[in-house]
């Protein structure tokens, strides 16, 4: 059986059993066994019959038009992430699998010391934190770089570093389920498109050893690109923050890698970091100006 259908097929429904009749204006059956919409609602809704609409669910359903995809889409109330989950997984297209970012050059530490005290960190394409400014040392409360290898990677970290969850504002269980449930939908996310990535499936294989992220992972969630680049932190010696997060991303030679760049939202704040710094920054005198540029 494709893999790709049966992913296909099982995140519809898992999206099915989401959505209760009241939900889409349909009455309820007076007997269900099964949670959510029928399959018979859903193909009506999508305008395809409710055999052609079975074989898709259990993955046997080979030439998904794009046009039923997007009427299912609809039918089912996906967002954009999802709906381009989706239609990734139809496509088969693969992304190239270029070597994942492990270590700094001397040129790239060079830039991170230079940045501080904005806080910033090298992270790759399966989330470990390649390195860190002190700057963001100092603001998540662990020596990131000293971190043992296996350790070094932000989901890993959510999941089991109370520093670390305390860095990330996490004061319940509710609040870990929450940034839980959004990585392991940008991991999925990333699967779509690289099916044959054995790190990553590694890694996924790792993560479903901790309940938090089993739950999160069956729950089929998809997630593209962020709400907001807007984050609060709890900053270890300065408290709660608030930061924007850019994002600059290597185009060059064959590692693939991102740079997390934070920026405080005032001139107070960022003399803030620079007195945590010791008061020394390579960055003073820069505008704290809104909007614009890149």
């Amino acid at each position: 059986m494709d893999d790709n259908l049966q992913l296909i097929g099982d995140f519809l429904r898992r999206k099915r059993e989401s959505l209760s009749p009241e939900m889409m204006g349909l009455p309820k059956p007076a007997r269900s066994r099964t949670p959510g919409l029928r399959r018979e609602d859903v193909a009506s809704m999508a305008g395809i019959s409710s055999v052609w609409y079975s074989k898709i669910e259990r993955g046997k359903a080979e030439g998904i038009s794009p046009m039923v995809l997007s009427a299912l889409a609809d039918a089912l109330q996906l967002n954009s992430s999802e709906q381009n989950y989706l239609h990734t997984l139809a496509s088969r297209k693969q992304t190239e699998i270029k070597m994942p970012c492990s270590h700094t050059s001397a040129e790239t530490q060079r830039l991170l010391t230079l940045m501080n005290p904005l806080p910033v960190m090298l992270i790759n394409d399966y989330f470990d934190i390649v390195s860190a400014n002190e700057s963001f040392s100092e603001m998540c409360g662990l020596d990131i770089n000293a971190l043992p290898q296996d350790e070094r990677n932000y989901v890993w970290l959510t999941m089991t570093n109370l520093q670390w969850q305390q860095f990330l504002c996490i004061t319940s269980d509710d609040d870990l389920v929450t940034h839980v449930t959004r990585q392991a939908g940008f991991m999925r996310n990333t699967m779509a498109s690289r099916p044959n990535d054995h790190r990553l499936q590694s890694l996924v294989s790792r993560f479903v050893t901790q309940p938090v992220f089993a739950a999160a992972w069956g729950k089929n969630t998809v997630q593209q690109c962020p709400d907001s680049m807007l984050y609060s932190f709890h900053h270890a010696r300065l408290g709660e923050m608030v930061f924007k997060k850019q994002i600059w991303t290597n185009a060059f030679g064959e590692a693939t890698g991102r740079m997390n760049v934070y920026h405080p939202q005032n001139e107070a704040d960022f003399e803030r970091l620079a007195g945590v710094m010791g008061g020394k920054s390579h960055l003073s005198g820069t505008s704290f100006l809104p909007g614009g540029g890149i």
